[in-house]
């Protein structure tokens, strides 16, 4: 299927008319989708920044893809789908879009069942730069000159429609970290409204040495403030992406309570990851790869 901007529109209307998506004051669709009363699987996709071969092999792994024609499952993408964060490889923009098409396909033959949180890269914004590389601004043109002007306001406008935060059963998910201090659902289904709120949810990273944090940076306190001020168990998983831990030594993709933070899960799925996701299943949090370990060999 060739993606036209026909196909994002209707992407949009689809992920507006969620059931569990309530409306902001303004009407419009709210930054907060509770699917806390749904107890299907739940697959998690960390951030891609480009993977294209680790969605295709995520959707097709272990069953994943006749779960989600049988209705039996849901997948939530964490967020930061384009733009590959490898070094010496920022400006390559064709896996974005093969990303974003594939996205649009999922929506559009799964409907509900396929979830986006926006994360700090689904944007066209200049101020955006990885290493001094105006990812956004340079994506925008990448579309410009294969798929049109139309098509890039269609995209940009998919961007500007998409969630912030995720209530699960058992579970909350978001793309940074929870907001410095907490926040309500009242708050949360308004974030649009609130820059503040709206830019924390996509930017913060956590805080991962002693003293105080900076205004760009969470730590424990704030996730257990946040889950306290949605009336949610103060222990309750919350899963982000956005800010892998490379430097612990840990090269999965997946950190699991993290400098100590209990039932604090990071997931990060790009191109230097075997496809890592998580399965969560009445309760349970599973990590799986669906690319397998290489063999170690031994050379005599």
């Amino acid at each position: 299927m060739k993606i036209t901007p026909e196909h994002i529109r209707k992407v949009i209307k689809i992920l507006g008319n969620n059931k569990n998506r309530p409306k902001d004051r303004e009407g419009r669709p709210g930054g907060l989708i509770d699917i806390s009363k749904d107890k299907r699987e739940v697959i998690v996709i960390g951030d891609l920044h480009g993977a294209y071969d680790n969605l295709v092999k995520i959707v097709a792994h272990d069953g994943n893809d006749k779960a989600l024609e049988a209705g039996k499952s849901l997948v939530v993408f964490i967020g930061d789908g384009v733009h590959n964060d490898q070094t010496g490889h920022m400006l390559e923009m064709e896996s974005s879009l093969l990303v974003l098409e594939e996205m649009f396909r999922l929506i559009l033959t799964y409907g509900e069942n396929i979830l986006y949180i926006r994360g700090n890269h689904d944007t066209f914004d200049e101020r955006l730069a990885k290493s001094g590389i105006q990812q956004g601004k340079i994506f925008r043109e990448f579309l410009l000159e294969h798929r049109g002007e139309e098509y890039v306001e269609s995209v940009s406008d998919f961007f500007e429609s998409l969630p912030l935060f995720i209530i699960g059963n058992g579970f909350v998910i978001t793309h940074a970290g929870p907001v410095r201090g907490g926040c309500g659902r009242d708050e949360l289904i308004n974030a649009y409204s609130d820059q503040e709120i709206c830019h924390q949810l996509m930017w913060n990273r956590l805080h991962e040495f002693r003293g105080t944090p900076s205004l760009k940076e969470y730590d424990e306190r704030d996730i257990r403030k946040m889950l306290k001020a949605l009336n949610l168990p103060e222990d309750l998983p919350f899963i982000v992406g956005h800010n892998p831990m490379w430097n612990t030594g840990n090269l999965t993709g997946i950190w699991r309570d993290i400098i100590g933070i209990k039932n604090h899960i990071i997931i990060y799925t790009n191109l230097q990851t075997r496809a890592p996701y998580l399965k969560i299943h009445e309760g349970e949090i599973t990590d799986v790869f669906a690319i397998e370990k290489e063999r170690e060999r031994f050379y005599v």
